[in-house]
């Protein structure tokens, strides 16, 4: 079986569709998301909308938990603002109260077993959803991040790394939304149970209207556009 792991959607649904339709090309059966479905662009229902009716597993990510700042309210929300931009004011208008209560509700870390391969799912690390794991990591960090499955997923940085260790392996598959090693290109990352390979993809997509929203909607976050064209 085929299995699309996907991170760091960051309510891009342009690159999220892209990634999709390949998926489908490609024969994938089954997704896995590793959280921050929304967070920095503008599309969040539509992104939401869509990785529901994946039906998949798909756990929290530090985006939906700033999201979750912005229902409570409060004092600090202007420097978030100032930070990351509009996508959350745009999430709270466009996400049904439906959609909202199932993203605030996600699991924190999950683990399932798909065709024989049992993986563990969190965003940031080992039972965490803020942790950074970079692909430059040492080795004795990358080895205490490791889960009792088969394989151990995580996102959060949106660079994406693949790691091995007894038989085991890590992944990140990098950030569909927002890849920061490069851009213009979604990144994800495609199981093949059968085989256990993994393999991390870069889809190419039409970044224009992106571009177009963030310097719209932020132009005092020059960095949410720039990062699109990014080489």
């Amino acid at each position: 079986m085929k299995v699309a792991i996907l991170s760091d959607i960051h309510a891009n649904i342009y690159a999220l569709q892209s990634v999709l339709a390949e998926c489908r090309k490609l024969g994938v059966e089954q997704y896995i998301v590793a959280g921050d479905l929304v967070g920095y662009y503008y599309w969040s229902a539509e992104v939401v909308d869509t990785i529901r009716t994946l039906n998949c597993p798909c756990v929290l990510g530090n985006h939906e938990l700033i999201l979750q700042e912005f229902v409570q309210g409060g004092a600090g929300l202007d420097k978030l603002r100032k930070k990351y931009g509009s996508g959350y004011d745009r999430a709270l208008s466009d996400l049904s109260a439906d959609a909202l209560n199932w993203l605030l509700t996600l699991p924190r870390e999950q683990q399932v077993v798909v065709d024989g391969v049992s993986i563990y799912i969190s965003h940031g690390g080992l039972r965490s959803v803020d942790r950074y794991l970079y692909p430059t990591a040492d080795k004795a960090v990358l080895d205490a991040n490791y889960s009792d499955c088969d394989l151990t997923v995580f996102g959060h940085t949106h660079y994406p790394f693949v790691a091995h260790r007894d038989g085991k392996v890590m992944i990140n598959p990098g950030s569909v939304g927002q890849p920061r090693d490069v851009g213009g290109a979604a990144s994800y990352a495609l199981l093949d149970t059968q085989t256990r390979l993994v393999q991390i993809k870069r889809r190419p997509y039409d970044t224009g209207p992106v571009v177009q929203a963030a310097q719209a909607f932020d132009p005092a976050l020059p960095y949410l556009h720039e990062i699109m064209v990014r080489s």
